[in-house]
């Protein structure tokens, strides 16, 4: 296991302040009102309130979302949480399985693709952009479990290393165009997942699993509506998360004789 999330904690008021520490480093945490040394941190079990200036604060452990939503260095669009997890579901990841993916961008799903294969899993990620692998590089560092991800820098199209592969996301602008070389990677039966914003995609994307024989297709979108915490005026709140992309999932068929 890395040392990057055992390390982390958050710190909040239970309000709007929230914050990502390591405290394996020194100095002070400043806060909305006062600081407090983060050596001193370190000596208040995980799920405890503190005090700094008469202003009270929680410490707990840090969490993949935590991680993701505030403690995640990006320069890409990320996959969402609310798509993410159903994702992971729909393409059957767990604990040993091979994944591959293709647009690793910021690493976001490349660390949860991480964490649901496990210790003796494998994720393969693939990205053309020598800046965004650095960038994932580093975010696999900080909040990854398991040393289990290799990164090619390298267009997807130009081949896959691996074979046999249980399942394979796609977060990239044509992804239909790198449909042979993905499906010649993927085992028999395996799942494919594509994430795309725009309808016309959607269609392509449509056009080439037919063309390939791929069945159980499915398109979905996933809208997320969070509500105000008051009792005697329980609704919703004004804005909502919802288009973020489409998810359409399909399964490797291999034909056999006629």
């Amino acid at each position: 296991m890395t040392q990057g999330m055992a390390c982390k904690r958050i710190i909040t008021d239970g309000k709007r302040f929230k914050r990502i520490i390591d405290i394996e480093q020194s100095g002070k945490l400043f806060l909305p009102q006062g600081h407090i040394e983060i050596e001193e941190l370190k000596g208040i079990p995980i799920g405890h309130a503190f005090t700094v200036q008469d202003r009270t604060y929680y410490l707990f452990d840090c969490d993949i979302h935590d991680f993701l939503s505030i403690g995640l260095k990006r320069r890409t669009q990320i996959i969402y949480p609310k798509e993410s997890g159903y994702i992971i579901l729909k393409m059957d990841i767990s604990p040993g399985k091979k994944v591959g993916e293709a647009g690793t961008g910021s690493g976001a799903m490349t660390l949860q693709f991480s964490r649901a294969v496990g210790r003796e899993g494998e994720v393969y990620s693939y990205e053309k952009e020598k800046d965004f692998v650095k960038l994932a590089e580093k975010n696999l560092r900080d909040g990854a479990e398991f040393e289990n991800v290799t990164i090619h820098n390298q267009l997807l199209e130009d081949g896959i290393h691996e074979s046999n592969l249980d399942g394979f996301f796609l977060d990239i602008k044509k992804p239909w165009e790198a449909l042979d070389v993905v499906l010649n990677a993927l085992k028999p039966g395996g799942h494919l997942c594509f994430f795309v914003p725009t309808t016309n995609q959607v269609s392509y994307i449509l056009k080439g699993l037919k063309t390939h024989g791929c069945v159980l297709t499915e398109v979905e979108e996933i809208l997320k509506r969070s509500y105000k915490l008051n009792p005697a005026r329980f609704r919703p709140v004004d804005k909502m998360i919802a288009h973020t992309g489409y998810l359409i999932f399909s399964r490797k068929v291999v034909k056999g004789e006629e």
